[in-house]
């Protein structure tokens, strides 16, 4: 019916369409005043005047810049100027985003009647919770432009374009985003055979810093994985016994976000899934990705109370859950040096095995009642180097077959020959004193110490690290 009309005022303003895309502007048309008044779509009822005002003006501005995808149309209301937008580009996507459930339920309408592919209906407020991948933004709502900037600063990528779609007169005197945003253009247009005149003006992102928020919505939901609200959930349940035993759940957990990302880099087949709190802040545009590679399923998100029970470490970090590799049975027949680990504290654990493999030290044995190197305190001291190494389990320090080897045992001890007269042979067991222990009743063992003055003794990592780099000096050098 309004067919012939629609295409008369876009072929005045030279936008030039197939039989098949005016057909649908002409079935949009029909749809806006069908459901104008029951939804509250515009104030504008003059057939020519929603094509002018609406249609029009939502296409002209493709005759000055080229169109982001995927594009968000912030507060698009009755889809302007999304939808017209779409049904030219139908290679391009768009987000339409609008809070009000009468105008959503009109886009739903006209998404489905239109057969549109490319559109994606978000029915909120863009806020900083909302979080978007997209090419761009463009608006025509009221707001001032610098609270539009303000509004998706947090989520556009450096060189991301935001298009604003404002009357003549337009007000820039208070943008306080200039250090985040460049204006790139500023153009004043009259639609065409009509007086009113238009300005569309862009900002380009300047800077890379993005925020995503990750959130439970009021409805106990996620859009973004699996939340988690109460104590008595499964998954919950079997978080926190991976917490209070992982040696007994073969599992463990990981914090840390450079640990983070080198294990779901370098070892991959053992994560299973990443924990966040409610209201969760990440910048890290890396580990954002990596947060979306676990998909809906594998990301959890915990109530903020439920997470505070779980974070050993307490620093309100993304928690990643592995499965812990099986550390085999020592043979006693390693190669080159090999670390011996007696200590009782995690921390002290993964400690010794990140100056091991730092100085080159590959095969780590674990004594029998030493901490577990998988514990998360000791993955997080270890800086993820209890993946880097051959792990073993080994016997108890007092146990009888533990001196039948074909190599010495080097033991530290503040009663042995000083440690720069030794010289290591090219096969042997470097083994460290337990915690405020020492190794008194170990025997048959070459003892070795490092010199001090004032105080009594040195703590046990730091005298293992000592040594460990004195290994290696001589190991350059004689081997």
């Amino acid at each position: 019916m309004y067919q012939k009309l629609i295409k008369e005022y876009f072929d005045k303003a030279s936008l030039y369409y197939t039989e098949e895309i005016i057909s649908r502007f002409n079935q949009f048309l029909h749809l806006l005043l069908q459901y104008n008044k029951s939804h509250d779509l515009t104030r504008i009822t003059n057939i020519d005047e929603i094509i002018i005002k609406h249609f029009v003006d939502s296409l002209i501005i493709t005759k000055f810049i080229t169109i982001p995808s995927p594009l968000l149309d912030i507060g698009t209301g009755a889809g302007f100027p999304g939808i017209p937008l779409a049904i030219v580009y139908p290679d391009k996507r768009f987000i339409l985003a609008e809070s009000r459930h009468k105008r959503t339920q009109f886009l739903s309408i006209v998404n489905e009647s239109l057969q549109l592919k490319n559109i994606e209906i978000y029915p909120h407020l863009v806020t900083e919770k909302s979080f978007f991948e997209v090419g761009g933004v463009i608006t025509r709502a009221v707001e001032s432009i610098n609270e539009t900037l303000q509004r998706c600063n947090h989520f556009l990528k450096e060189d991301n374009s935001v298009l604003l779609m404002k009357g003549p007169s337009v007000d820039e005197e208070n943008i306080t985003m200039s250090d985040s945003y460049s204006k790139i253009m500023d153009k004043p247009y009259t639609l065409p055979a009509t007086s009113y005149k238009r300005r569309l003006i862009v900002y380009k992102k300047t800077n890379v810093i993005i925020k995503k928020t990750y959130f439970i919505n009021k409805e106990g939901t996620s859009g973004d994985g699996l939340a988690i609200t109460s104590g008595d959930n499964k998954h919950y349940k079997e978080l926190k016994k991976i917490i209070a035993d992982p040696r007994k759940c073969s599992m463990s957990t990981v914090v840390g976000k450079k640990i983070i990302k080198e294990l779901v880099s370098s070892h991959p087949q053992l994560c299973r899934y990443i924990v966040l709190h409610d209201g969760y802040g990440e910048t890290d545009t890396e580990l954002i990705q990596i947060i979306t590679d676990f998909g809906q399923q594998r990301m959890i998100l915990l109530k903020k109370a439920l997470f505070n029970e779980i974070d050993v470490l307490g620093n309100n970090q993304p928690i990643l859950v592995i499965d812990v590799p099986p550390i085999a049975p020592w043979d006693m027949n390693t190669q080159g040096l090999s670390l011996m680990i007696p200590f009782q504290d995690p921390v002290n654990v993964g400690a010794a095995i990140r100056s091991a493999v730092a100085f080159g030290v590959n095969n780590i044995i674990i004594c029998k009642n030493a901490a577990y190197p998988f514990h998360p305190k000791a993955i997080r001291s270890s800086a993820g180097a209890v993946f880097q190494c051959n792990l073993w389990q080994g016997p108890s320090l007092h146990q009888p077959d533990f001196m039948e080897l074909s190599y010495p045992i080097i033991a530290l001890d503040l009663e042995g020959i000083n440690i720069y007269d030794f010289t290591f042979p090219k096969n042997a067991v470097l083994l460290a004193g337990v915690e405020g222990q020492g190794l008194h009743n170990i025997k048959n063992c070459i003892r070795v110490t490092i010199p001090i003055q004032v105080v009594e003794s040195l703590n046990a990592t730091v005298a293992l690290s000592i040594a460990l780099y004195e290994w290696h000096k001589q190991i350059n050098i004689t081997f």
